[in-house]
């Protein structure tokens, strides 16, 4: 497994937004606020190591708030690669992704209500946890 460093996390981000950017996808916008949202609201000592390496315990919340629109594209078919990679953060066992896939799609609406709509909220009922953990 890959160790990703806050320089690799930057580049990754930067990389992304040209991506996002170029291909003038509706969700950009949205993307960087549900992004920025979740950032404003943590210190970078809570995400990295002195070490500058992503914490273990931080990387699925990272993750979701990255990745918060294709989560919710793949939740909304019950599979795909953010999905997956998700489940794989939140330690989910490979036999039980399919069966958690299947469990998050039938839960779209809940996931993805109106006043809920953060990758705080999203993790906080996918994990049990409250948003406030």
């Amino acid at each position: 497994m890959r160790i990703m460093t806050l320089k690799g996390l930057v580049g990754a981000v930067v990389l992304a937004s040209a991506g996002l950017v170029s291909s003038a996808c509706n969700t950009t916008k949205a993307t960087f606020d549900t992004f920025a949202k979740f950032t404003s609201s943590t210190s970078p000592g809570e995400f990295f190591t002195a070490d500058g390496v992503v914490r273990e315990d931080q990387k699925a919340r990272l993750f979701a708030a990255v990745a918060f629109e294709n989560l919710e594209q793949d939740i909304a078919r019950g599979h795909g690669e953010y999905l997956t990679a998700l489940a794989v953060l939140l330690k989910v066992p490979e036999e039980e992704q399919r069966k958690f896939g299947a469990l998050s799609q039938r839960q779209y609406s809940v996931l993805f209500a109106p006043d809920r709509r953060t990758a705080e909220s999203l993790l906080a009922a996918l994990t049990g946890k409250r948003d406030d953990d």
